[in-house]
């Protein structure tokens, strides 16, 4: 209970400090993004290049990713959509925001025993960015939350049988790190 206590604590950091002043801010942006993350539960590193829209303080963006370093025997491909809200919006040099995650994750192992398996990931957490020039940023942000994964497997062990998305729910971290542009 002290952990979750702690955790919570961290995540509500920004919350109780005033970090910035709202500044007057551009009404919609368009841009691009280049997120990479390193997932606690998958310890693969995704590369998710990503299309965004700003409207106000919020931050819509869709991407689909994989992983740069694959094995041979391994196929790993993503989907993410992610929300930022920056709640002193995006004009400063230095930003706060706070993030949701919603990604799938299938990952294909083509080992002695095959196997396949689907992730689904629900993450929350909170990050800055860093604005380089007139419209680049780079930006790092931390988040946790819950996972479900779905498994098929040819293994004949009773371990690896079949298993379907929420028969299991686990807790999870990932950080990631991310360059874009805004139009």
């Amino acid at each position: 209970m002290r952990n979750y206590l702690i955790i919570l604590f961290i995540n509500l950091i920004p919350l109780l400090s005033q970090a910035q002043a709202n500044d007057e801010e551009d009404s919609r942006k368009l841009g691009f993004v280049i997120n990479t993350g390193f997932n606690g539960e998958l310890y693969a590193l995704q590369v998710a290049p990503s299309v965004f829209y700003g409207n106000e303080k919020s931050q819509f963006e869709f991407g689909i990713g994989f992983n740069p370093i694959n094995r041979v025997e391994e196929t790993f491909l993503s989907g993410e959509i992610n929300h930022k809200y920056f709640p002193n919006g995006t004009n400063r040099k230095y930003n706060l925001y706070f993030i949701t995650r919603l990604s799938f994750v299938h990952n294909e192992r083509n080992t002695y025993y095959p196997a396949t398996y689907n992730y689904l990931f629900l993450y929350g957490g909170y990050g800055f960015q860093i604005k380089l020039f007139e419209g680049a940023y780079l930006g790092t942000n931390i988040s946790m939350g819950a996972f479900s994964f779905n498994k098929n497997s040819q293994n004949p062990y009773e371990g690896f049988s079949k298993s379907a998305f929420f028969d299991e729910i686990g807790m999870g971290l990932e950080t990631q790190l991310h360059i874009g542009y805004r139009f």
